[in-house]
Formats: structure tokens, C-alpha cells, sequence
């Protein structure tokens, strides 16, 4: 059987990317093996939330903000206007693969090995055999399979671990060079992580890895690389589902419309870059890579208003992309 579309990979890039597909009419694979726990915090941002809402099946807490440590410093943000929440990440991910094979797109639990672009088609090796489809969209997270097609080689090393503590209303960020560590509120218990730039930190717990952003090409003829297959995670903000769900959507979109021959896989990388503003994340995470300025930026959250609310509108996204000024005035502050 051939399809239109094979989706490796059934977390939120790639559920939302079938059921998309799916709603429209095309006939979709997705590929995973669906026994394997991803290592997140489960963290619903402002702007996801925004832009898509919640299901009450999958929250597990309403959060304030968020609360920011740097040695013995402490600071708070507290969102003034916008909503996130914690949720439960195995239920939001089972919730997603329902609606998209509720669209129709079928589920083969199996794990992809490798592709083969030939000419007008790509043949997709699994554990099980062999699958022949017009396009497909690799979502499997930093995996073999999308090193392979051009993935992210540069990724931070994280742990995590449940610890039954009593949980608060704000997710926690213990910064430090090189990485930082975290706490995220459940209903009854908390997940604490920590990451390294340097290897896995030598703490029990699960395992994964985070990549440390875009890579150099999310596509080919016939393939697109979305969610953290492509890199698509701002460590600063702590923000990886949404990419992953608005970019399983734009190359939903890109798909469906080189199937009509009113696009090329080319203009999902236009797609994505219109929207996604990794340049001025990157420049605050290039800034926040010493021990002066990430004690300087945990002070000025603590004691400076304006600061406190420049950030906060760009953890949330109050304003789309920061103003100029304002940027010049973040960039004055932390090099004073």
C-alpha cells in the first residue's frame, strides 16, 4: 500500500501534522513505536495556550508564572494577563494521536530506520519492513533516524525524575552556566530535571535530549523535519510543544499544497522563519553564557520593573516580536 504521507513520529509535531493532513483529505501513515516516555517538563507556554487553548483531560495545574534562581538570588515573574499550564505530557500526547487517527490517519506501531528518496517517491525501511510514500515528515525528536536526514548534532544532556514534594503554582529555573535546572508542578508531585551542555548529569531518573536550536535545513524534495527533529526549542524560554505543534501544521500545509502543485517543500522553511523568532532567543541565550550576566539578569528581574516586564512579554509573547528599544534596553542593562 502506498500513502501520500508518512509521519514518523507521534508526539505534537507529528499528530498535528496527520491530523491536519488527514482533515484534508490525504492518506497518511503515521510511524511510531509508541513505547518510549519523553523526557519533558510539561509546560503549556502562554503562547500555546493563546493560540490553541487546553483540554482538561490532559491539565494537571494552572500556573502563575515562573520563579528564576542564580546562586542564592531569587526572583519572580508573575503573568499579569496570560495563562499556562502544567500537564500530564503521556496524556497530552495519547489525546493528540486520537484526534489525528480519529481524522483518519492510520497508526503503525513500528520504528522507522531509514529513508530513500527515489525520484517521485521515498521508500521508508521500519523494523517491519518496508512502506513506499510520496512525502514524509520526520518528527521522531533527536533520533537516529533524523540525525540521518540532517537533525540536530548539538543538544543538551537532560535528567528527570518525579519527586513527590508539595507542588506550587510556578514553574522553577535554577540557572547555571552551561545549563540549568528545573522544577515543574504537577497535581500532586513535581518533576525535577537538570541539563548539561557536557553529558548526561549523574543523577537517577529518565534520560533525553533537548536540541539547542534550528538546524541549517528542515527540508529536501520530499522530506520535512519538524518539532525537535528540526530543532525547533528555545531553551531560554523552556518552550519546545508549541514549535513542535505549529510546525507539524506548517508542513502540513507546505505538503497538502505540493501535492496540488501550488507549493515546493522549499517554502517550508520561509513558512517556519515568518513566523518562528529564534535570532533575538538565540542573542538572549548567547548573552545569559556567563556567571556575571545571568547574575546580573536574575538581579534585574528582582529589582527592575521595567526589566521584570520585558521578560515577561517574551516568555508570553505578549508583544509578537520585541521592540527595537526595548531589546536595546534588555541588551544595555545586562552589559552595564
Amino acid at each position: 500500500m502506498r500513502y501520500e504521507v508518512a509521519v514518523i513520529g507521534a508526539g505534537p509535531a507529528g499528530s498535528f501534522a496527520a491530523e491536519k493532513l488527514s482533515s484534508l483529505g490525504h492518506k497518511i501513515l503515521i510511524i511510531d513505536p509508541c513505547d518510549k516516555k519523553k523526557v519533558c517538563a510539561g509546560i503549556l507556554t502562554a503562547q500555546y495556550v493563546s493560540k490553541y487553548g487546553a483540554d482538561e483531560s490532559y491539565v494537571e495545574r494552572k500556573l502563575k508564572g515562573v520563579r528564576l534562581s542564580f546562586r542564592d538570588i531569587r526572583a519572580e515573574i508573575t503573568y499579569r494577563k496570560a495563562v499556562e499550564y502544567s500537564i500530564d505530557r503521556e496524556a497530552y500526547d495519547s489525546f493528540n494521536l486520537d484526534e489525528a487517527t480519529a481524522a483518519g490517519a492510520g497508526l503503525r506501531k513500528d520504528m522507522a530506520l531509514s529513508l530513500e528518496e527515489n525520484g517521485s517517491s521515498v521508500l521508508v525501511r521500519t523494523t517491519k519492513g518496508q512502506i513506499l510514500t510520496d512525502y514524509v515528515i520526520v518528527a521522531a525528536g533527536v533520533s537516529d533516524l533524523s540525525r540521518l536526514c540532517g537533525g540536530p548534532n548539538m543538544y543538551a544532556f537532560c535528567v528527570q525524575q518525579k519527586k513527590y514534594l508539595e507542588p506550587c503554582d510556578y514553574f522553577e529555573m535554577n540557572l547555571m552556566q552551561g545549563g540549568y535546572s528545573w522544577s515543574a508542578p504537577k497535581k500532586d508531585c513535581v518533576l525535577i530535571g537538570i541539563s548539561s551542555l557536557s553529558g548526561y548529569p549523574d543523577i537517577p531518573g529518565e534520560k533525553g535530549l533537548i536540541p539547542l536550536g534550528p538546524v541549517k535545513k528542515t527540508f529536501t524534495e520530499r522530506i520535512l523535519l519538524a518539532g525537535d527533529a528540526a530543532g525547533f526549542v528555545s531553551p531560554f524560554e523552556g518552550e519546545g510543544i508549541y514549535y513542535a505543534r505549529r510546525s507539524g501544521e506548517i508542513a502540513a500545509e507546505i505538503i497538502s499544497g505540493a501535492t496540488e502543485g501550488k507549493k515546493v517543500l522549499a517554502d517550508y522553511e520561509s513558512g517556519w522563519r515568518k513566523e518562528f523568532d529564534f535570532s533575538t532567543l538565540a542573542l538572549i541565550s548567547r548573552m545569559l553564557s556567563n556567571d556575571r550576566v545571568l547574575e546580573l539578569f536574575t538581579r534585574s528581574v528582582r529589582d527592575n520593573e521595567r526589566f521584570n516586564k520585558l521578560v515577561e512579554s517574551i516568555l508570553t509573547k505578549e508583544n509578537k516580536k520585541p521592540r527595537t528599544k526595548d531589546m536595546h534596553f534588555l541588551i544595555k542593562t545586562l552589559v552595564s
